[in-house]
């Protein structure tokens, strides 16, 4: 199978699955939101040699990004369901440059500052996404964060998380999937993280930067 072949047939299996893994039941829909939307916005070589997708569901966009740009990349979720599906999945299809880690990133210290650019395209505010994804990304990597229209006031309540993790936004990519307005968030880690952070999920709820 070609590449295009692989998304399509990934796509397939997630709308059909036995589990929810995805609310599209369309696969003209599903594949627009799901994959067009996780690549349209990138650039291969700003991705590096490994990348991280934190609260990775249904494999979305890691999955994708893997098979597209030819990239190793780690797939973590907290739901041992959800990443055990995507591992067999793709197993199943020959995805092979993919490692699953099932868990709650904050409490992988291990993997902090092993990426060479994080992935989330998960859905929480923004200062709540900057802690759980900054902290792993490599001095000098990337985070992308993919968001809806109402992105401005997220990054206005995020000045204080930008500051305290020590990131500048290097650019905010506006594109569009099929008549939705989309957005991509991309930070540059400028220093590493205070050991502090991540912080246990409850205290990031209770008490955002």
């Amino acid at each position: 199978m070609n590449k295009e072949e692989i998304l399509k047939k990934y796509v397939f299996e997630l709308v059909n699955a036995p589990l929810n893994l995805t609310a599209f039941k369309d696969l003209n829909l599903a594949y627009e939101f799901l994959v067009n939307d996780s690549i349209k916005p990138l650039k291969k070589n700003e991705i590096g040699d490994n990348f991280l997708d934190v609260g990775t569901g249904g494999g979305v966009p890691g999955v994708f990004i893997s098979v597209y740009f030819d990239k190793n990349g780690t797939l973590i979720d907290s739901s041992l369901k959800k990443i055990s599906y995507v591992e067999k999945l793709c197993v199943k299809l020959g995805i092979k440059n993919l490692k699953f880690v099932h868990g709650r990133i904050e409490e992988k210290k291990e993997l902090i500052e092993q990426f060479d650019s994080v992935f989330a395209k998960a859905v929480a505010e923004l200062r709540i996404l900057l802690e759980l994804t900054v902290p792993f990304s490599k001095k000098g990597g990337k985070i992308f964060l993919y968001k809806g229209i109402n992105y401005k006031e997220e990054l206005e309540s995020a000045q204080n998380a930008i500051k305290e993790l020590k990131i500048k936004l290097l650019d905010v990519r506006n594109y569009k999937i099929l008549d939705r307005e989309r957005f991509l968030l991309i930070f540059e880690k400028l220093e590493h993280t205070d050991s502090k952070y991540p912080r246990k999920f409850s205290k990031i709820i209770k008490n955002p930067l």
